[in-house]
């Protein structure tokens, strides 16, 4: 799903994405380490590394930075402020209600499946699964900067998280024969860290769905032609207005 993200944009964003991978950056560090500390806490520092608070300028600072250093080789380093606020939201995030039961499952098990249409590969890594009364859960953890409902179903809807979570579901459907309820567990990044709890009703998984079967459709079609294109295709655009603001003038 994360390609087919960018095939969203255009196919040339993605194909230039694929031939260049990009550098971390810090926003992508702190998130991947929240994501892991909040859902993997028992396996948080076999990945990643909190750098001391020391005064690298004198004798006793510099032995503790290189001590830091080589006991922090091959892992992620975030700092001590990071660390206390990823802290401070894991606090957040199981003080909030039913999130502790729904996260109690299995995390980060990969699945493969194949698509219909295409014969694609597909795949995914859900970020947790587990069954409550009878029900089987999919639960995804994501962070943005405001987890009001339709605020944060508007940001859902732009970043594509309909399309992940409804190919995630056919996916695990694929493998366990079970039909997944889907849940999101959104998160803001300031303080006070505040949490919502967010059921995927059918017209998200509707809408999801559309988009996956179109994004994969469209890579297909460009993986066999060789013409990842932009944002001009056989034609020219049209430049107007959108539908409901051109009945106006009708």
């Amino acid at each position: 799903s994360s390609e087919l993200k960018k095939i969203m944009i255009t196919p040339a964003h993605y194909k230039h994405w694929k031939e260049n991978p990009q550098e971390d950056t810090p926003a992508l560090l702190f998130g991947r380490s929240a994501h892991k500390y909040i859902l993997e806490t028992y396996d948080f520092y076999a990945e990643f590394a909190v750098a001391p608070n020391c005064d690298r300028r004198t004798k006793e600072g510099k032995e503790t930075w290189a001590k830091f250093v080589a006991d922090s080789e091959g892992k992620d380093v975030i700092t001590q402020e990071q660390f206390e606020i990823i802290d401070a939201m894991r606090n957040s995030a199981y003080a909030t209600p039913f999130v502790s039961k729904l996260l109690s499952g299995e995390k980060e098990l990969s699945f493969w499946g194949e698509d219909d249409e295409t014969g694609l590969v597909i795949k995914c890594r859900p970020d947790c699964i587990t069954e409550w009364n009878g029900k089987h859960i999919l639960i995804d953890y994501k962070t943005a900067q405001d987890v009001e409902n339709m605020k944060f179903y508007r940001d859902s809807i732009k970043f594509g998280y309909d399309l992940q979570l409804a190919m995630y579901r056919e996916i695990l459907r694929q493998n366990t024969g079970h039909d997944y309820m889907v849940v999101i567990i959104a998160q803001e990044k300031t303080a006070p860290y505040l949490v919502n709890v967010l059921e995927a009703n059918e017209y998200f998984i509707k809408s999801g769905r559309d988009m996956y079967r179109t994004y994969l459709d469209m890579y297909a079609e460009c993986e066999k032609s060789g013409n990842w294109y932009g944002l001009v295709n056989g034609g020219i655009n049209t430049l107007g207005l959108p539908n409901w603001l051109a009945k106006q003038y009708e």
